[in-house]
């Protein structure tokens, strides 16, 4: 059993009890529902109305609109789903990853260039507040990838850098000033972007450090974070071979999968 009083839920008994009546009175398929995150690209009541009552949709992330629209979206979602709603935003540069008209602060490579956790905390803030304005809980962020080959085109200047000490405290920064806006945060991309030079979002990415090199540099990073209580981490289509060799000895190239449907990552 999770201990839900433990790290990092430190929920109470009244809320755990909560949870333990809401599990109790659903249905398979609504467990299943759960499971999904949907990029909401339709925003007409029937669509919305399938996704809350039919598939009970464990989730949304934004896929633009305007603030009017966007607010209501989320508004609706809640209203209409049994069981509550996390809605995720991208705030990982300010308030412009949860609606159009949000605040771009700074990226991940400003606040890490900038030498000083004010920016990134002021980013943070920024992004928080307006993303909470408009009914989000989760941001997709912090962007804790270990920026190591400046040939990268995906975190390139979303991440803090490549010094892993300065990527920790940025993160652990990023996190706090979400927490006091009741925003979850989901780091990423595990296992770890940053280090090639392919796109995992058209074909798999591979981290192709060593599990000794893994350990000191992302490794670290993730322990950092998961020691602080983060709430969630955003697997990646990345495979970290070393790692998959180590807990499966002996497997061939071709058996080598993204840590999405790795099971030994």
């Amino acid at each position: 059993m999770v201990n839900l009083k433990a790290t990092p839920y430190y929920l109470n008994d009244q809320q755990i009890q909560w949870v333990e009546d809401t599990i109790s009175n659903m249905t398979l398929g609504e467990k299943v529902g759960q499971l999904f995150i949907n990029l909401t690209l339709r925003r007409d009541p029937e669509t919305m109305n399938t996704l809350t009552k039919q598939y009970c949709i464990g989730g949304v992330r934004w896929q633009g609109g305007t603030l009017e629209e966007v607010y209501e979206q989320n508004r609706t979602f809640q209203a209409d789903s049994k069981i509550p709603v996390l809605i995720a935003a991208n705030c990982e540069a300010g308030g412009n990853g949860a609606v159009g008209e949000g605040t771009m602060v700074a990226t991940g490579a400003a606040c890490g260039a900038s030498d000083t956790l004010e920016t990134v905390r002021d980013m943070a803030r920024v992004g928080a507040v307006e993303a909470a304005a408009i009914g989000c809980n989760w941001t997709f962020a912090p962007v804790c990838d270990v920026v190591s080959n400046w040939r990268n085109t995906i975190v390139n200047t979303r991440g803090f850098g490549s010094d892993v000490e300065q990527i920790i405290q940025c993160s652990l920064t990023y996190m706090e000033e979400m927490r006091k806006h009741g925003i979850a945060c989901a780091a990423k991309h595990f296992p770890g972007d940053g280090s090639e030079e392919r796109d995992q979002h058209l074909v798999m990415g591979c981290n192709d450090l060593s599990v000794e090199e893994w350990d000191t540099t992302f490794g670290k990073v993730y322990k950092a974070l998961i020691d602080s209580d983060l709430e969630s981490i955003m697997v990646g289509h990345i495979c970290l071979p070393a790692y998959s060799r180590k807990f499966r000895p002996g497997m061939e190239n071709k058996d080598i999968m993204p840590a999405t449907m790795a099971p030994e990552l």
